[in-house]
């Protein structure tokens, strides 16, 4: 990802979170090229070890294969709020429009995860996340059912070895300019963009 200095982000901790704020995210493969969109589990780093993404791919699908036997390397991809922003709402001229938007990319070496019981922990995790009170219950399922399910599943795990982040967020613009791109955004209803820009720019 291209990242010019005044949009580099390099806090671990704000890649953390914006990574469990935005963990429907993008696997990339290169052998086979595709992309698969996927809900993603992150396992902080402990000590000196490095950060972990879990997620899992149908059987069904293709590109489980680029991690079988010794693994490959994958590329996950999350992105947060975004939105157009227009040069008419600046003061300093000529000026052109723009895109801004908050993004993350994990690079890591990617291996398969096939154990059944495993495959059933992480999607004990995932409902745990994401189901409301009362809602699915894993339990409750015919075992059979829910074994032919796991069965169905292939889970993969990238030891991530490279962090990029960006906050595109106009800190290119004097701060008049970037005041009144918030306004704007904010005025168009685009709140979450807005947000991000007041906080990547400390507007509060």
């Amino acid at each position: 990802m291209y990242t010019p200095p005044a949009f580099r982000v390099d806090d671990p901790d704000w890649m953390f979170g914006f990574v469990a704020a935005n963990d429907f995210g993008l696997l990339v493969t290169a052998e086979p090229l595709m992309v698969s969109h996927l809900p993603f589990h992150l396992l902080r780093p402990e000590g000196e070890g490095r950060a972990v993404l879990l997620c899992h791919l149908a059987r069904a699908n293709p590109q489980w294969r680029a991690f079988e036997g010794a693994g490959a390397e994958a590329l996950a991809v999350f992105r947060g709020p975004h939105a157009y922003v227009s040069s008419a709402w600046y003061g300093a001229q000529p000026a052109v429009p723009t895109w801004n938007y908050d993004a993350v990319q994990a690079r890591g070496h990617a291996t398969l995860i096939e154990d059944p019981d495993a495959i059933a922990v992480q999607m004990r995790a995932l409902a745990a996340r994401y189901e409301p009170d009362p809602g699915f219950d894993m339990d409750a399922q015919p075992v059979r059912y829910m074994e032919g399910m796991f069965k169905a599943l292939v889970g993969v795990r990238i030891e991530v070895k490279q962090w990029t982040a960006k906050r595109k967020q106009s800190q290119n613009r004097p701060m008049a300019d970037r005041i009144a791109v918030a306004a704007q955004l904010e005025a168009r209803g685009e709140h979450a963009a807005a947000a991000a820009l007041k906080d990547a720019n400390g507007l509060g």
